[in-house]
C-alpha cells in the first residue's frame, strides 16, 4: 500500500487514516457512533481509519463539521 501523505500548511505531513484515528480518540467517538453521525456504514469508516481508502469528496464537508479542519487544504 502506497504511503499517502498530504501536508498542512504549518505542519508535519499526516496521512488521513493517522489524522481521523486520531480526531475520534481525541473526540470519544467510536467507530460506530462516527458512522450514525455521518450517515455511513460502519465499514466505510473502518476502511478510511485503515486506511484502505479515503472519504469522497461528499463526504469531508461531513467529516469536517463532525471532526473539525481536515488535515489538507
Amino acid at each position: 500500500m502506497a504511503d499517502r501523505r498530504r501536508a498542512v500548511a504549518g505542519t508535519p505531513e499526516v496521512a488521513f487514516a493517522e489524522w481521523l484515528a486520531g480526531a475520534l480518540r481525541r473526540e470519544g467517538l467510536t467507530m460506530e457512533a462516527t458512522a450514525r453521525r455521518l450517515g455511513i456504514s460502519v465499514k466505510t469508516v473502518s476502511r478510511w481509519v485503515g486506511g484502505t481508502t479515503e472519504p469522497r469528496l461528499r463526504d469531508l464537508s461531513r467529516i469536517r463539521e463532525l471532526l473539525g479542519e481536515l488535515p489538507f487544504p
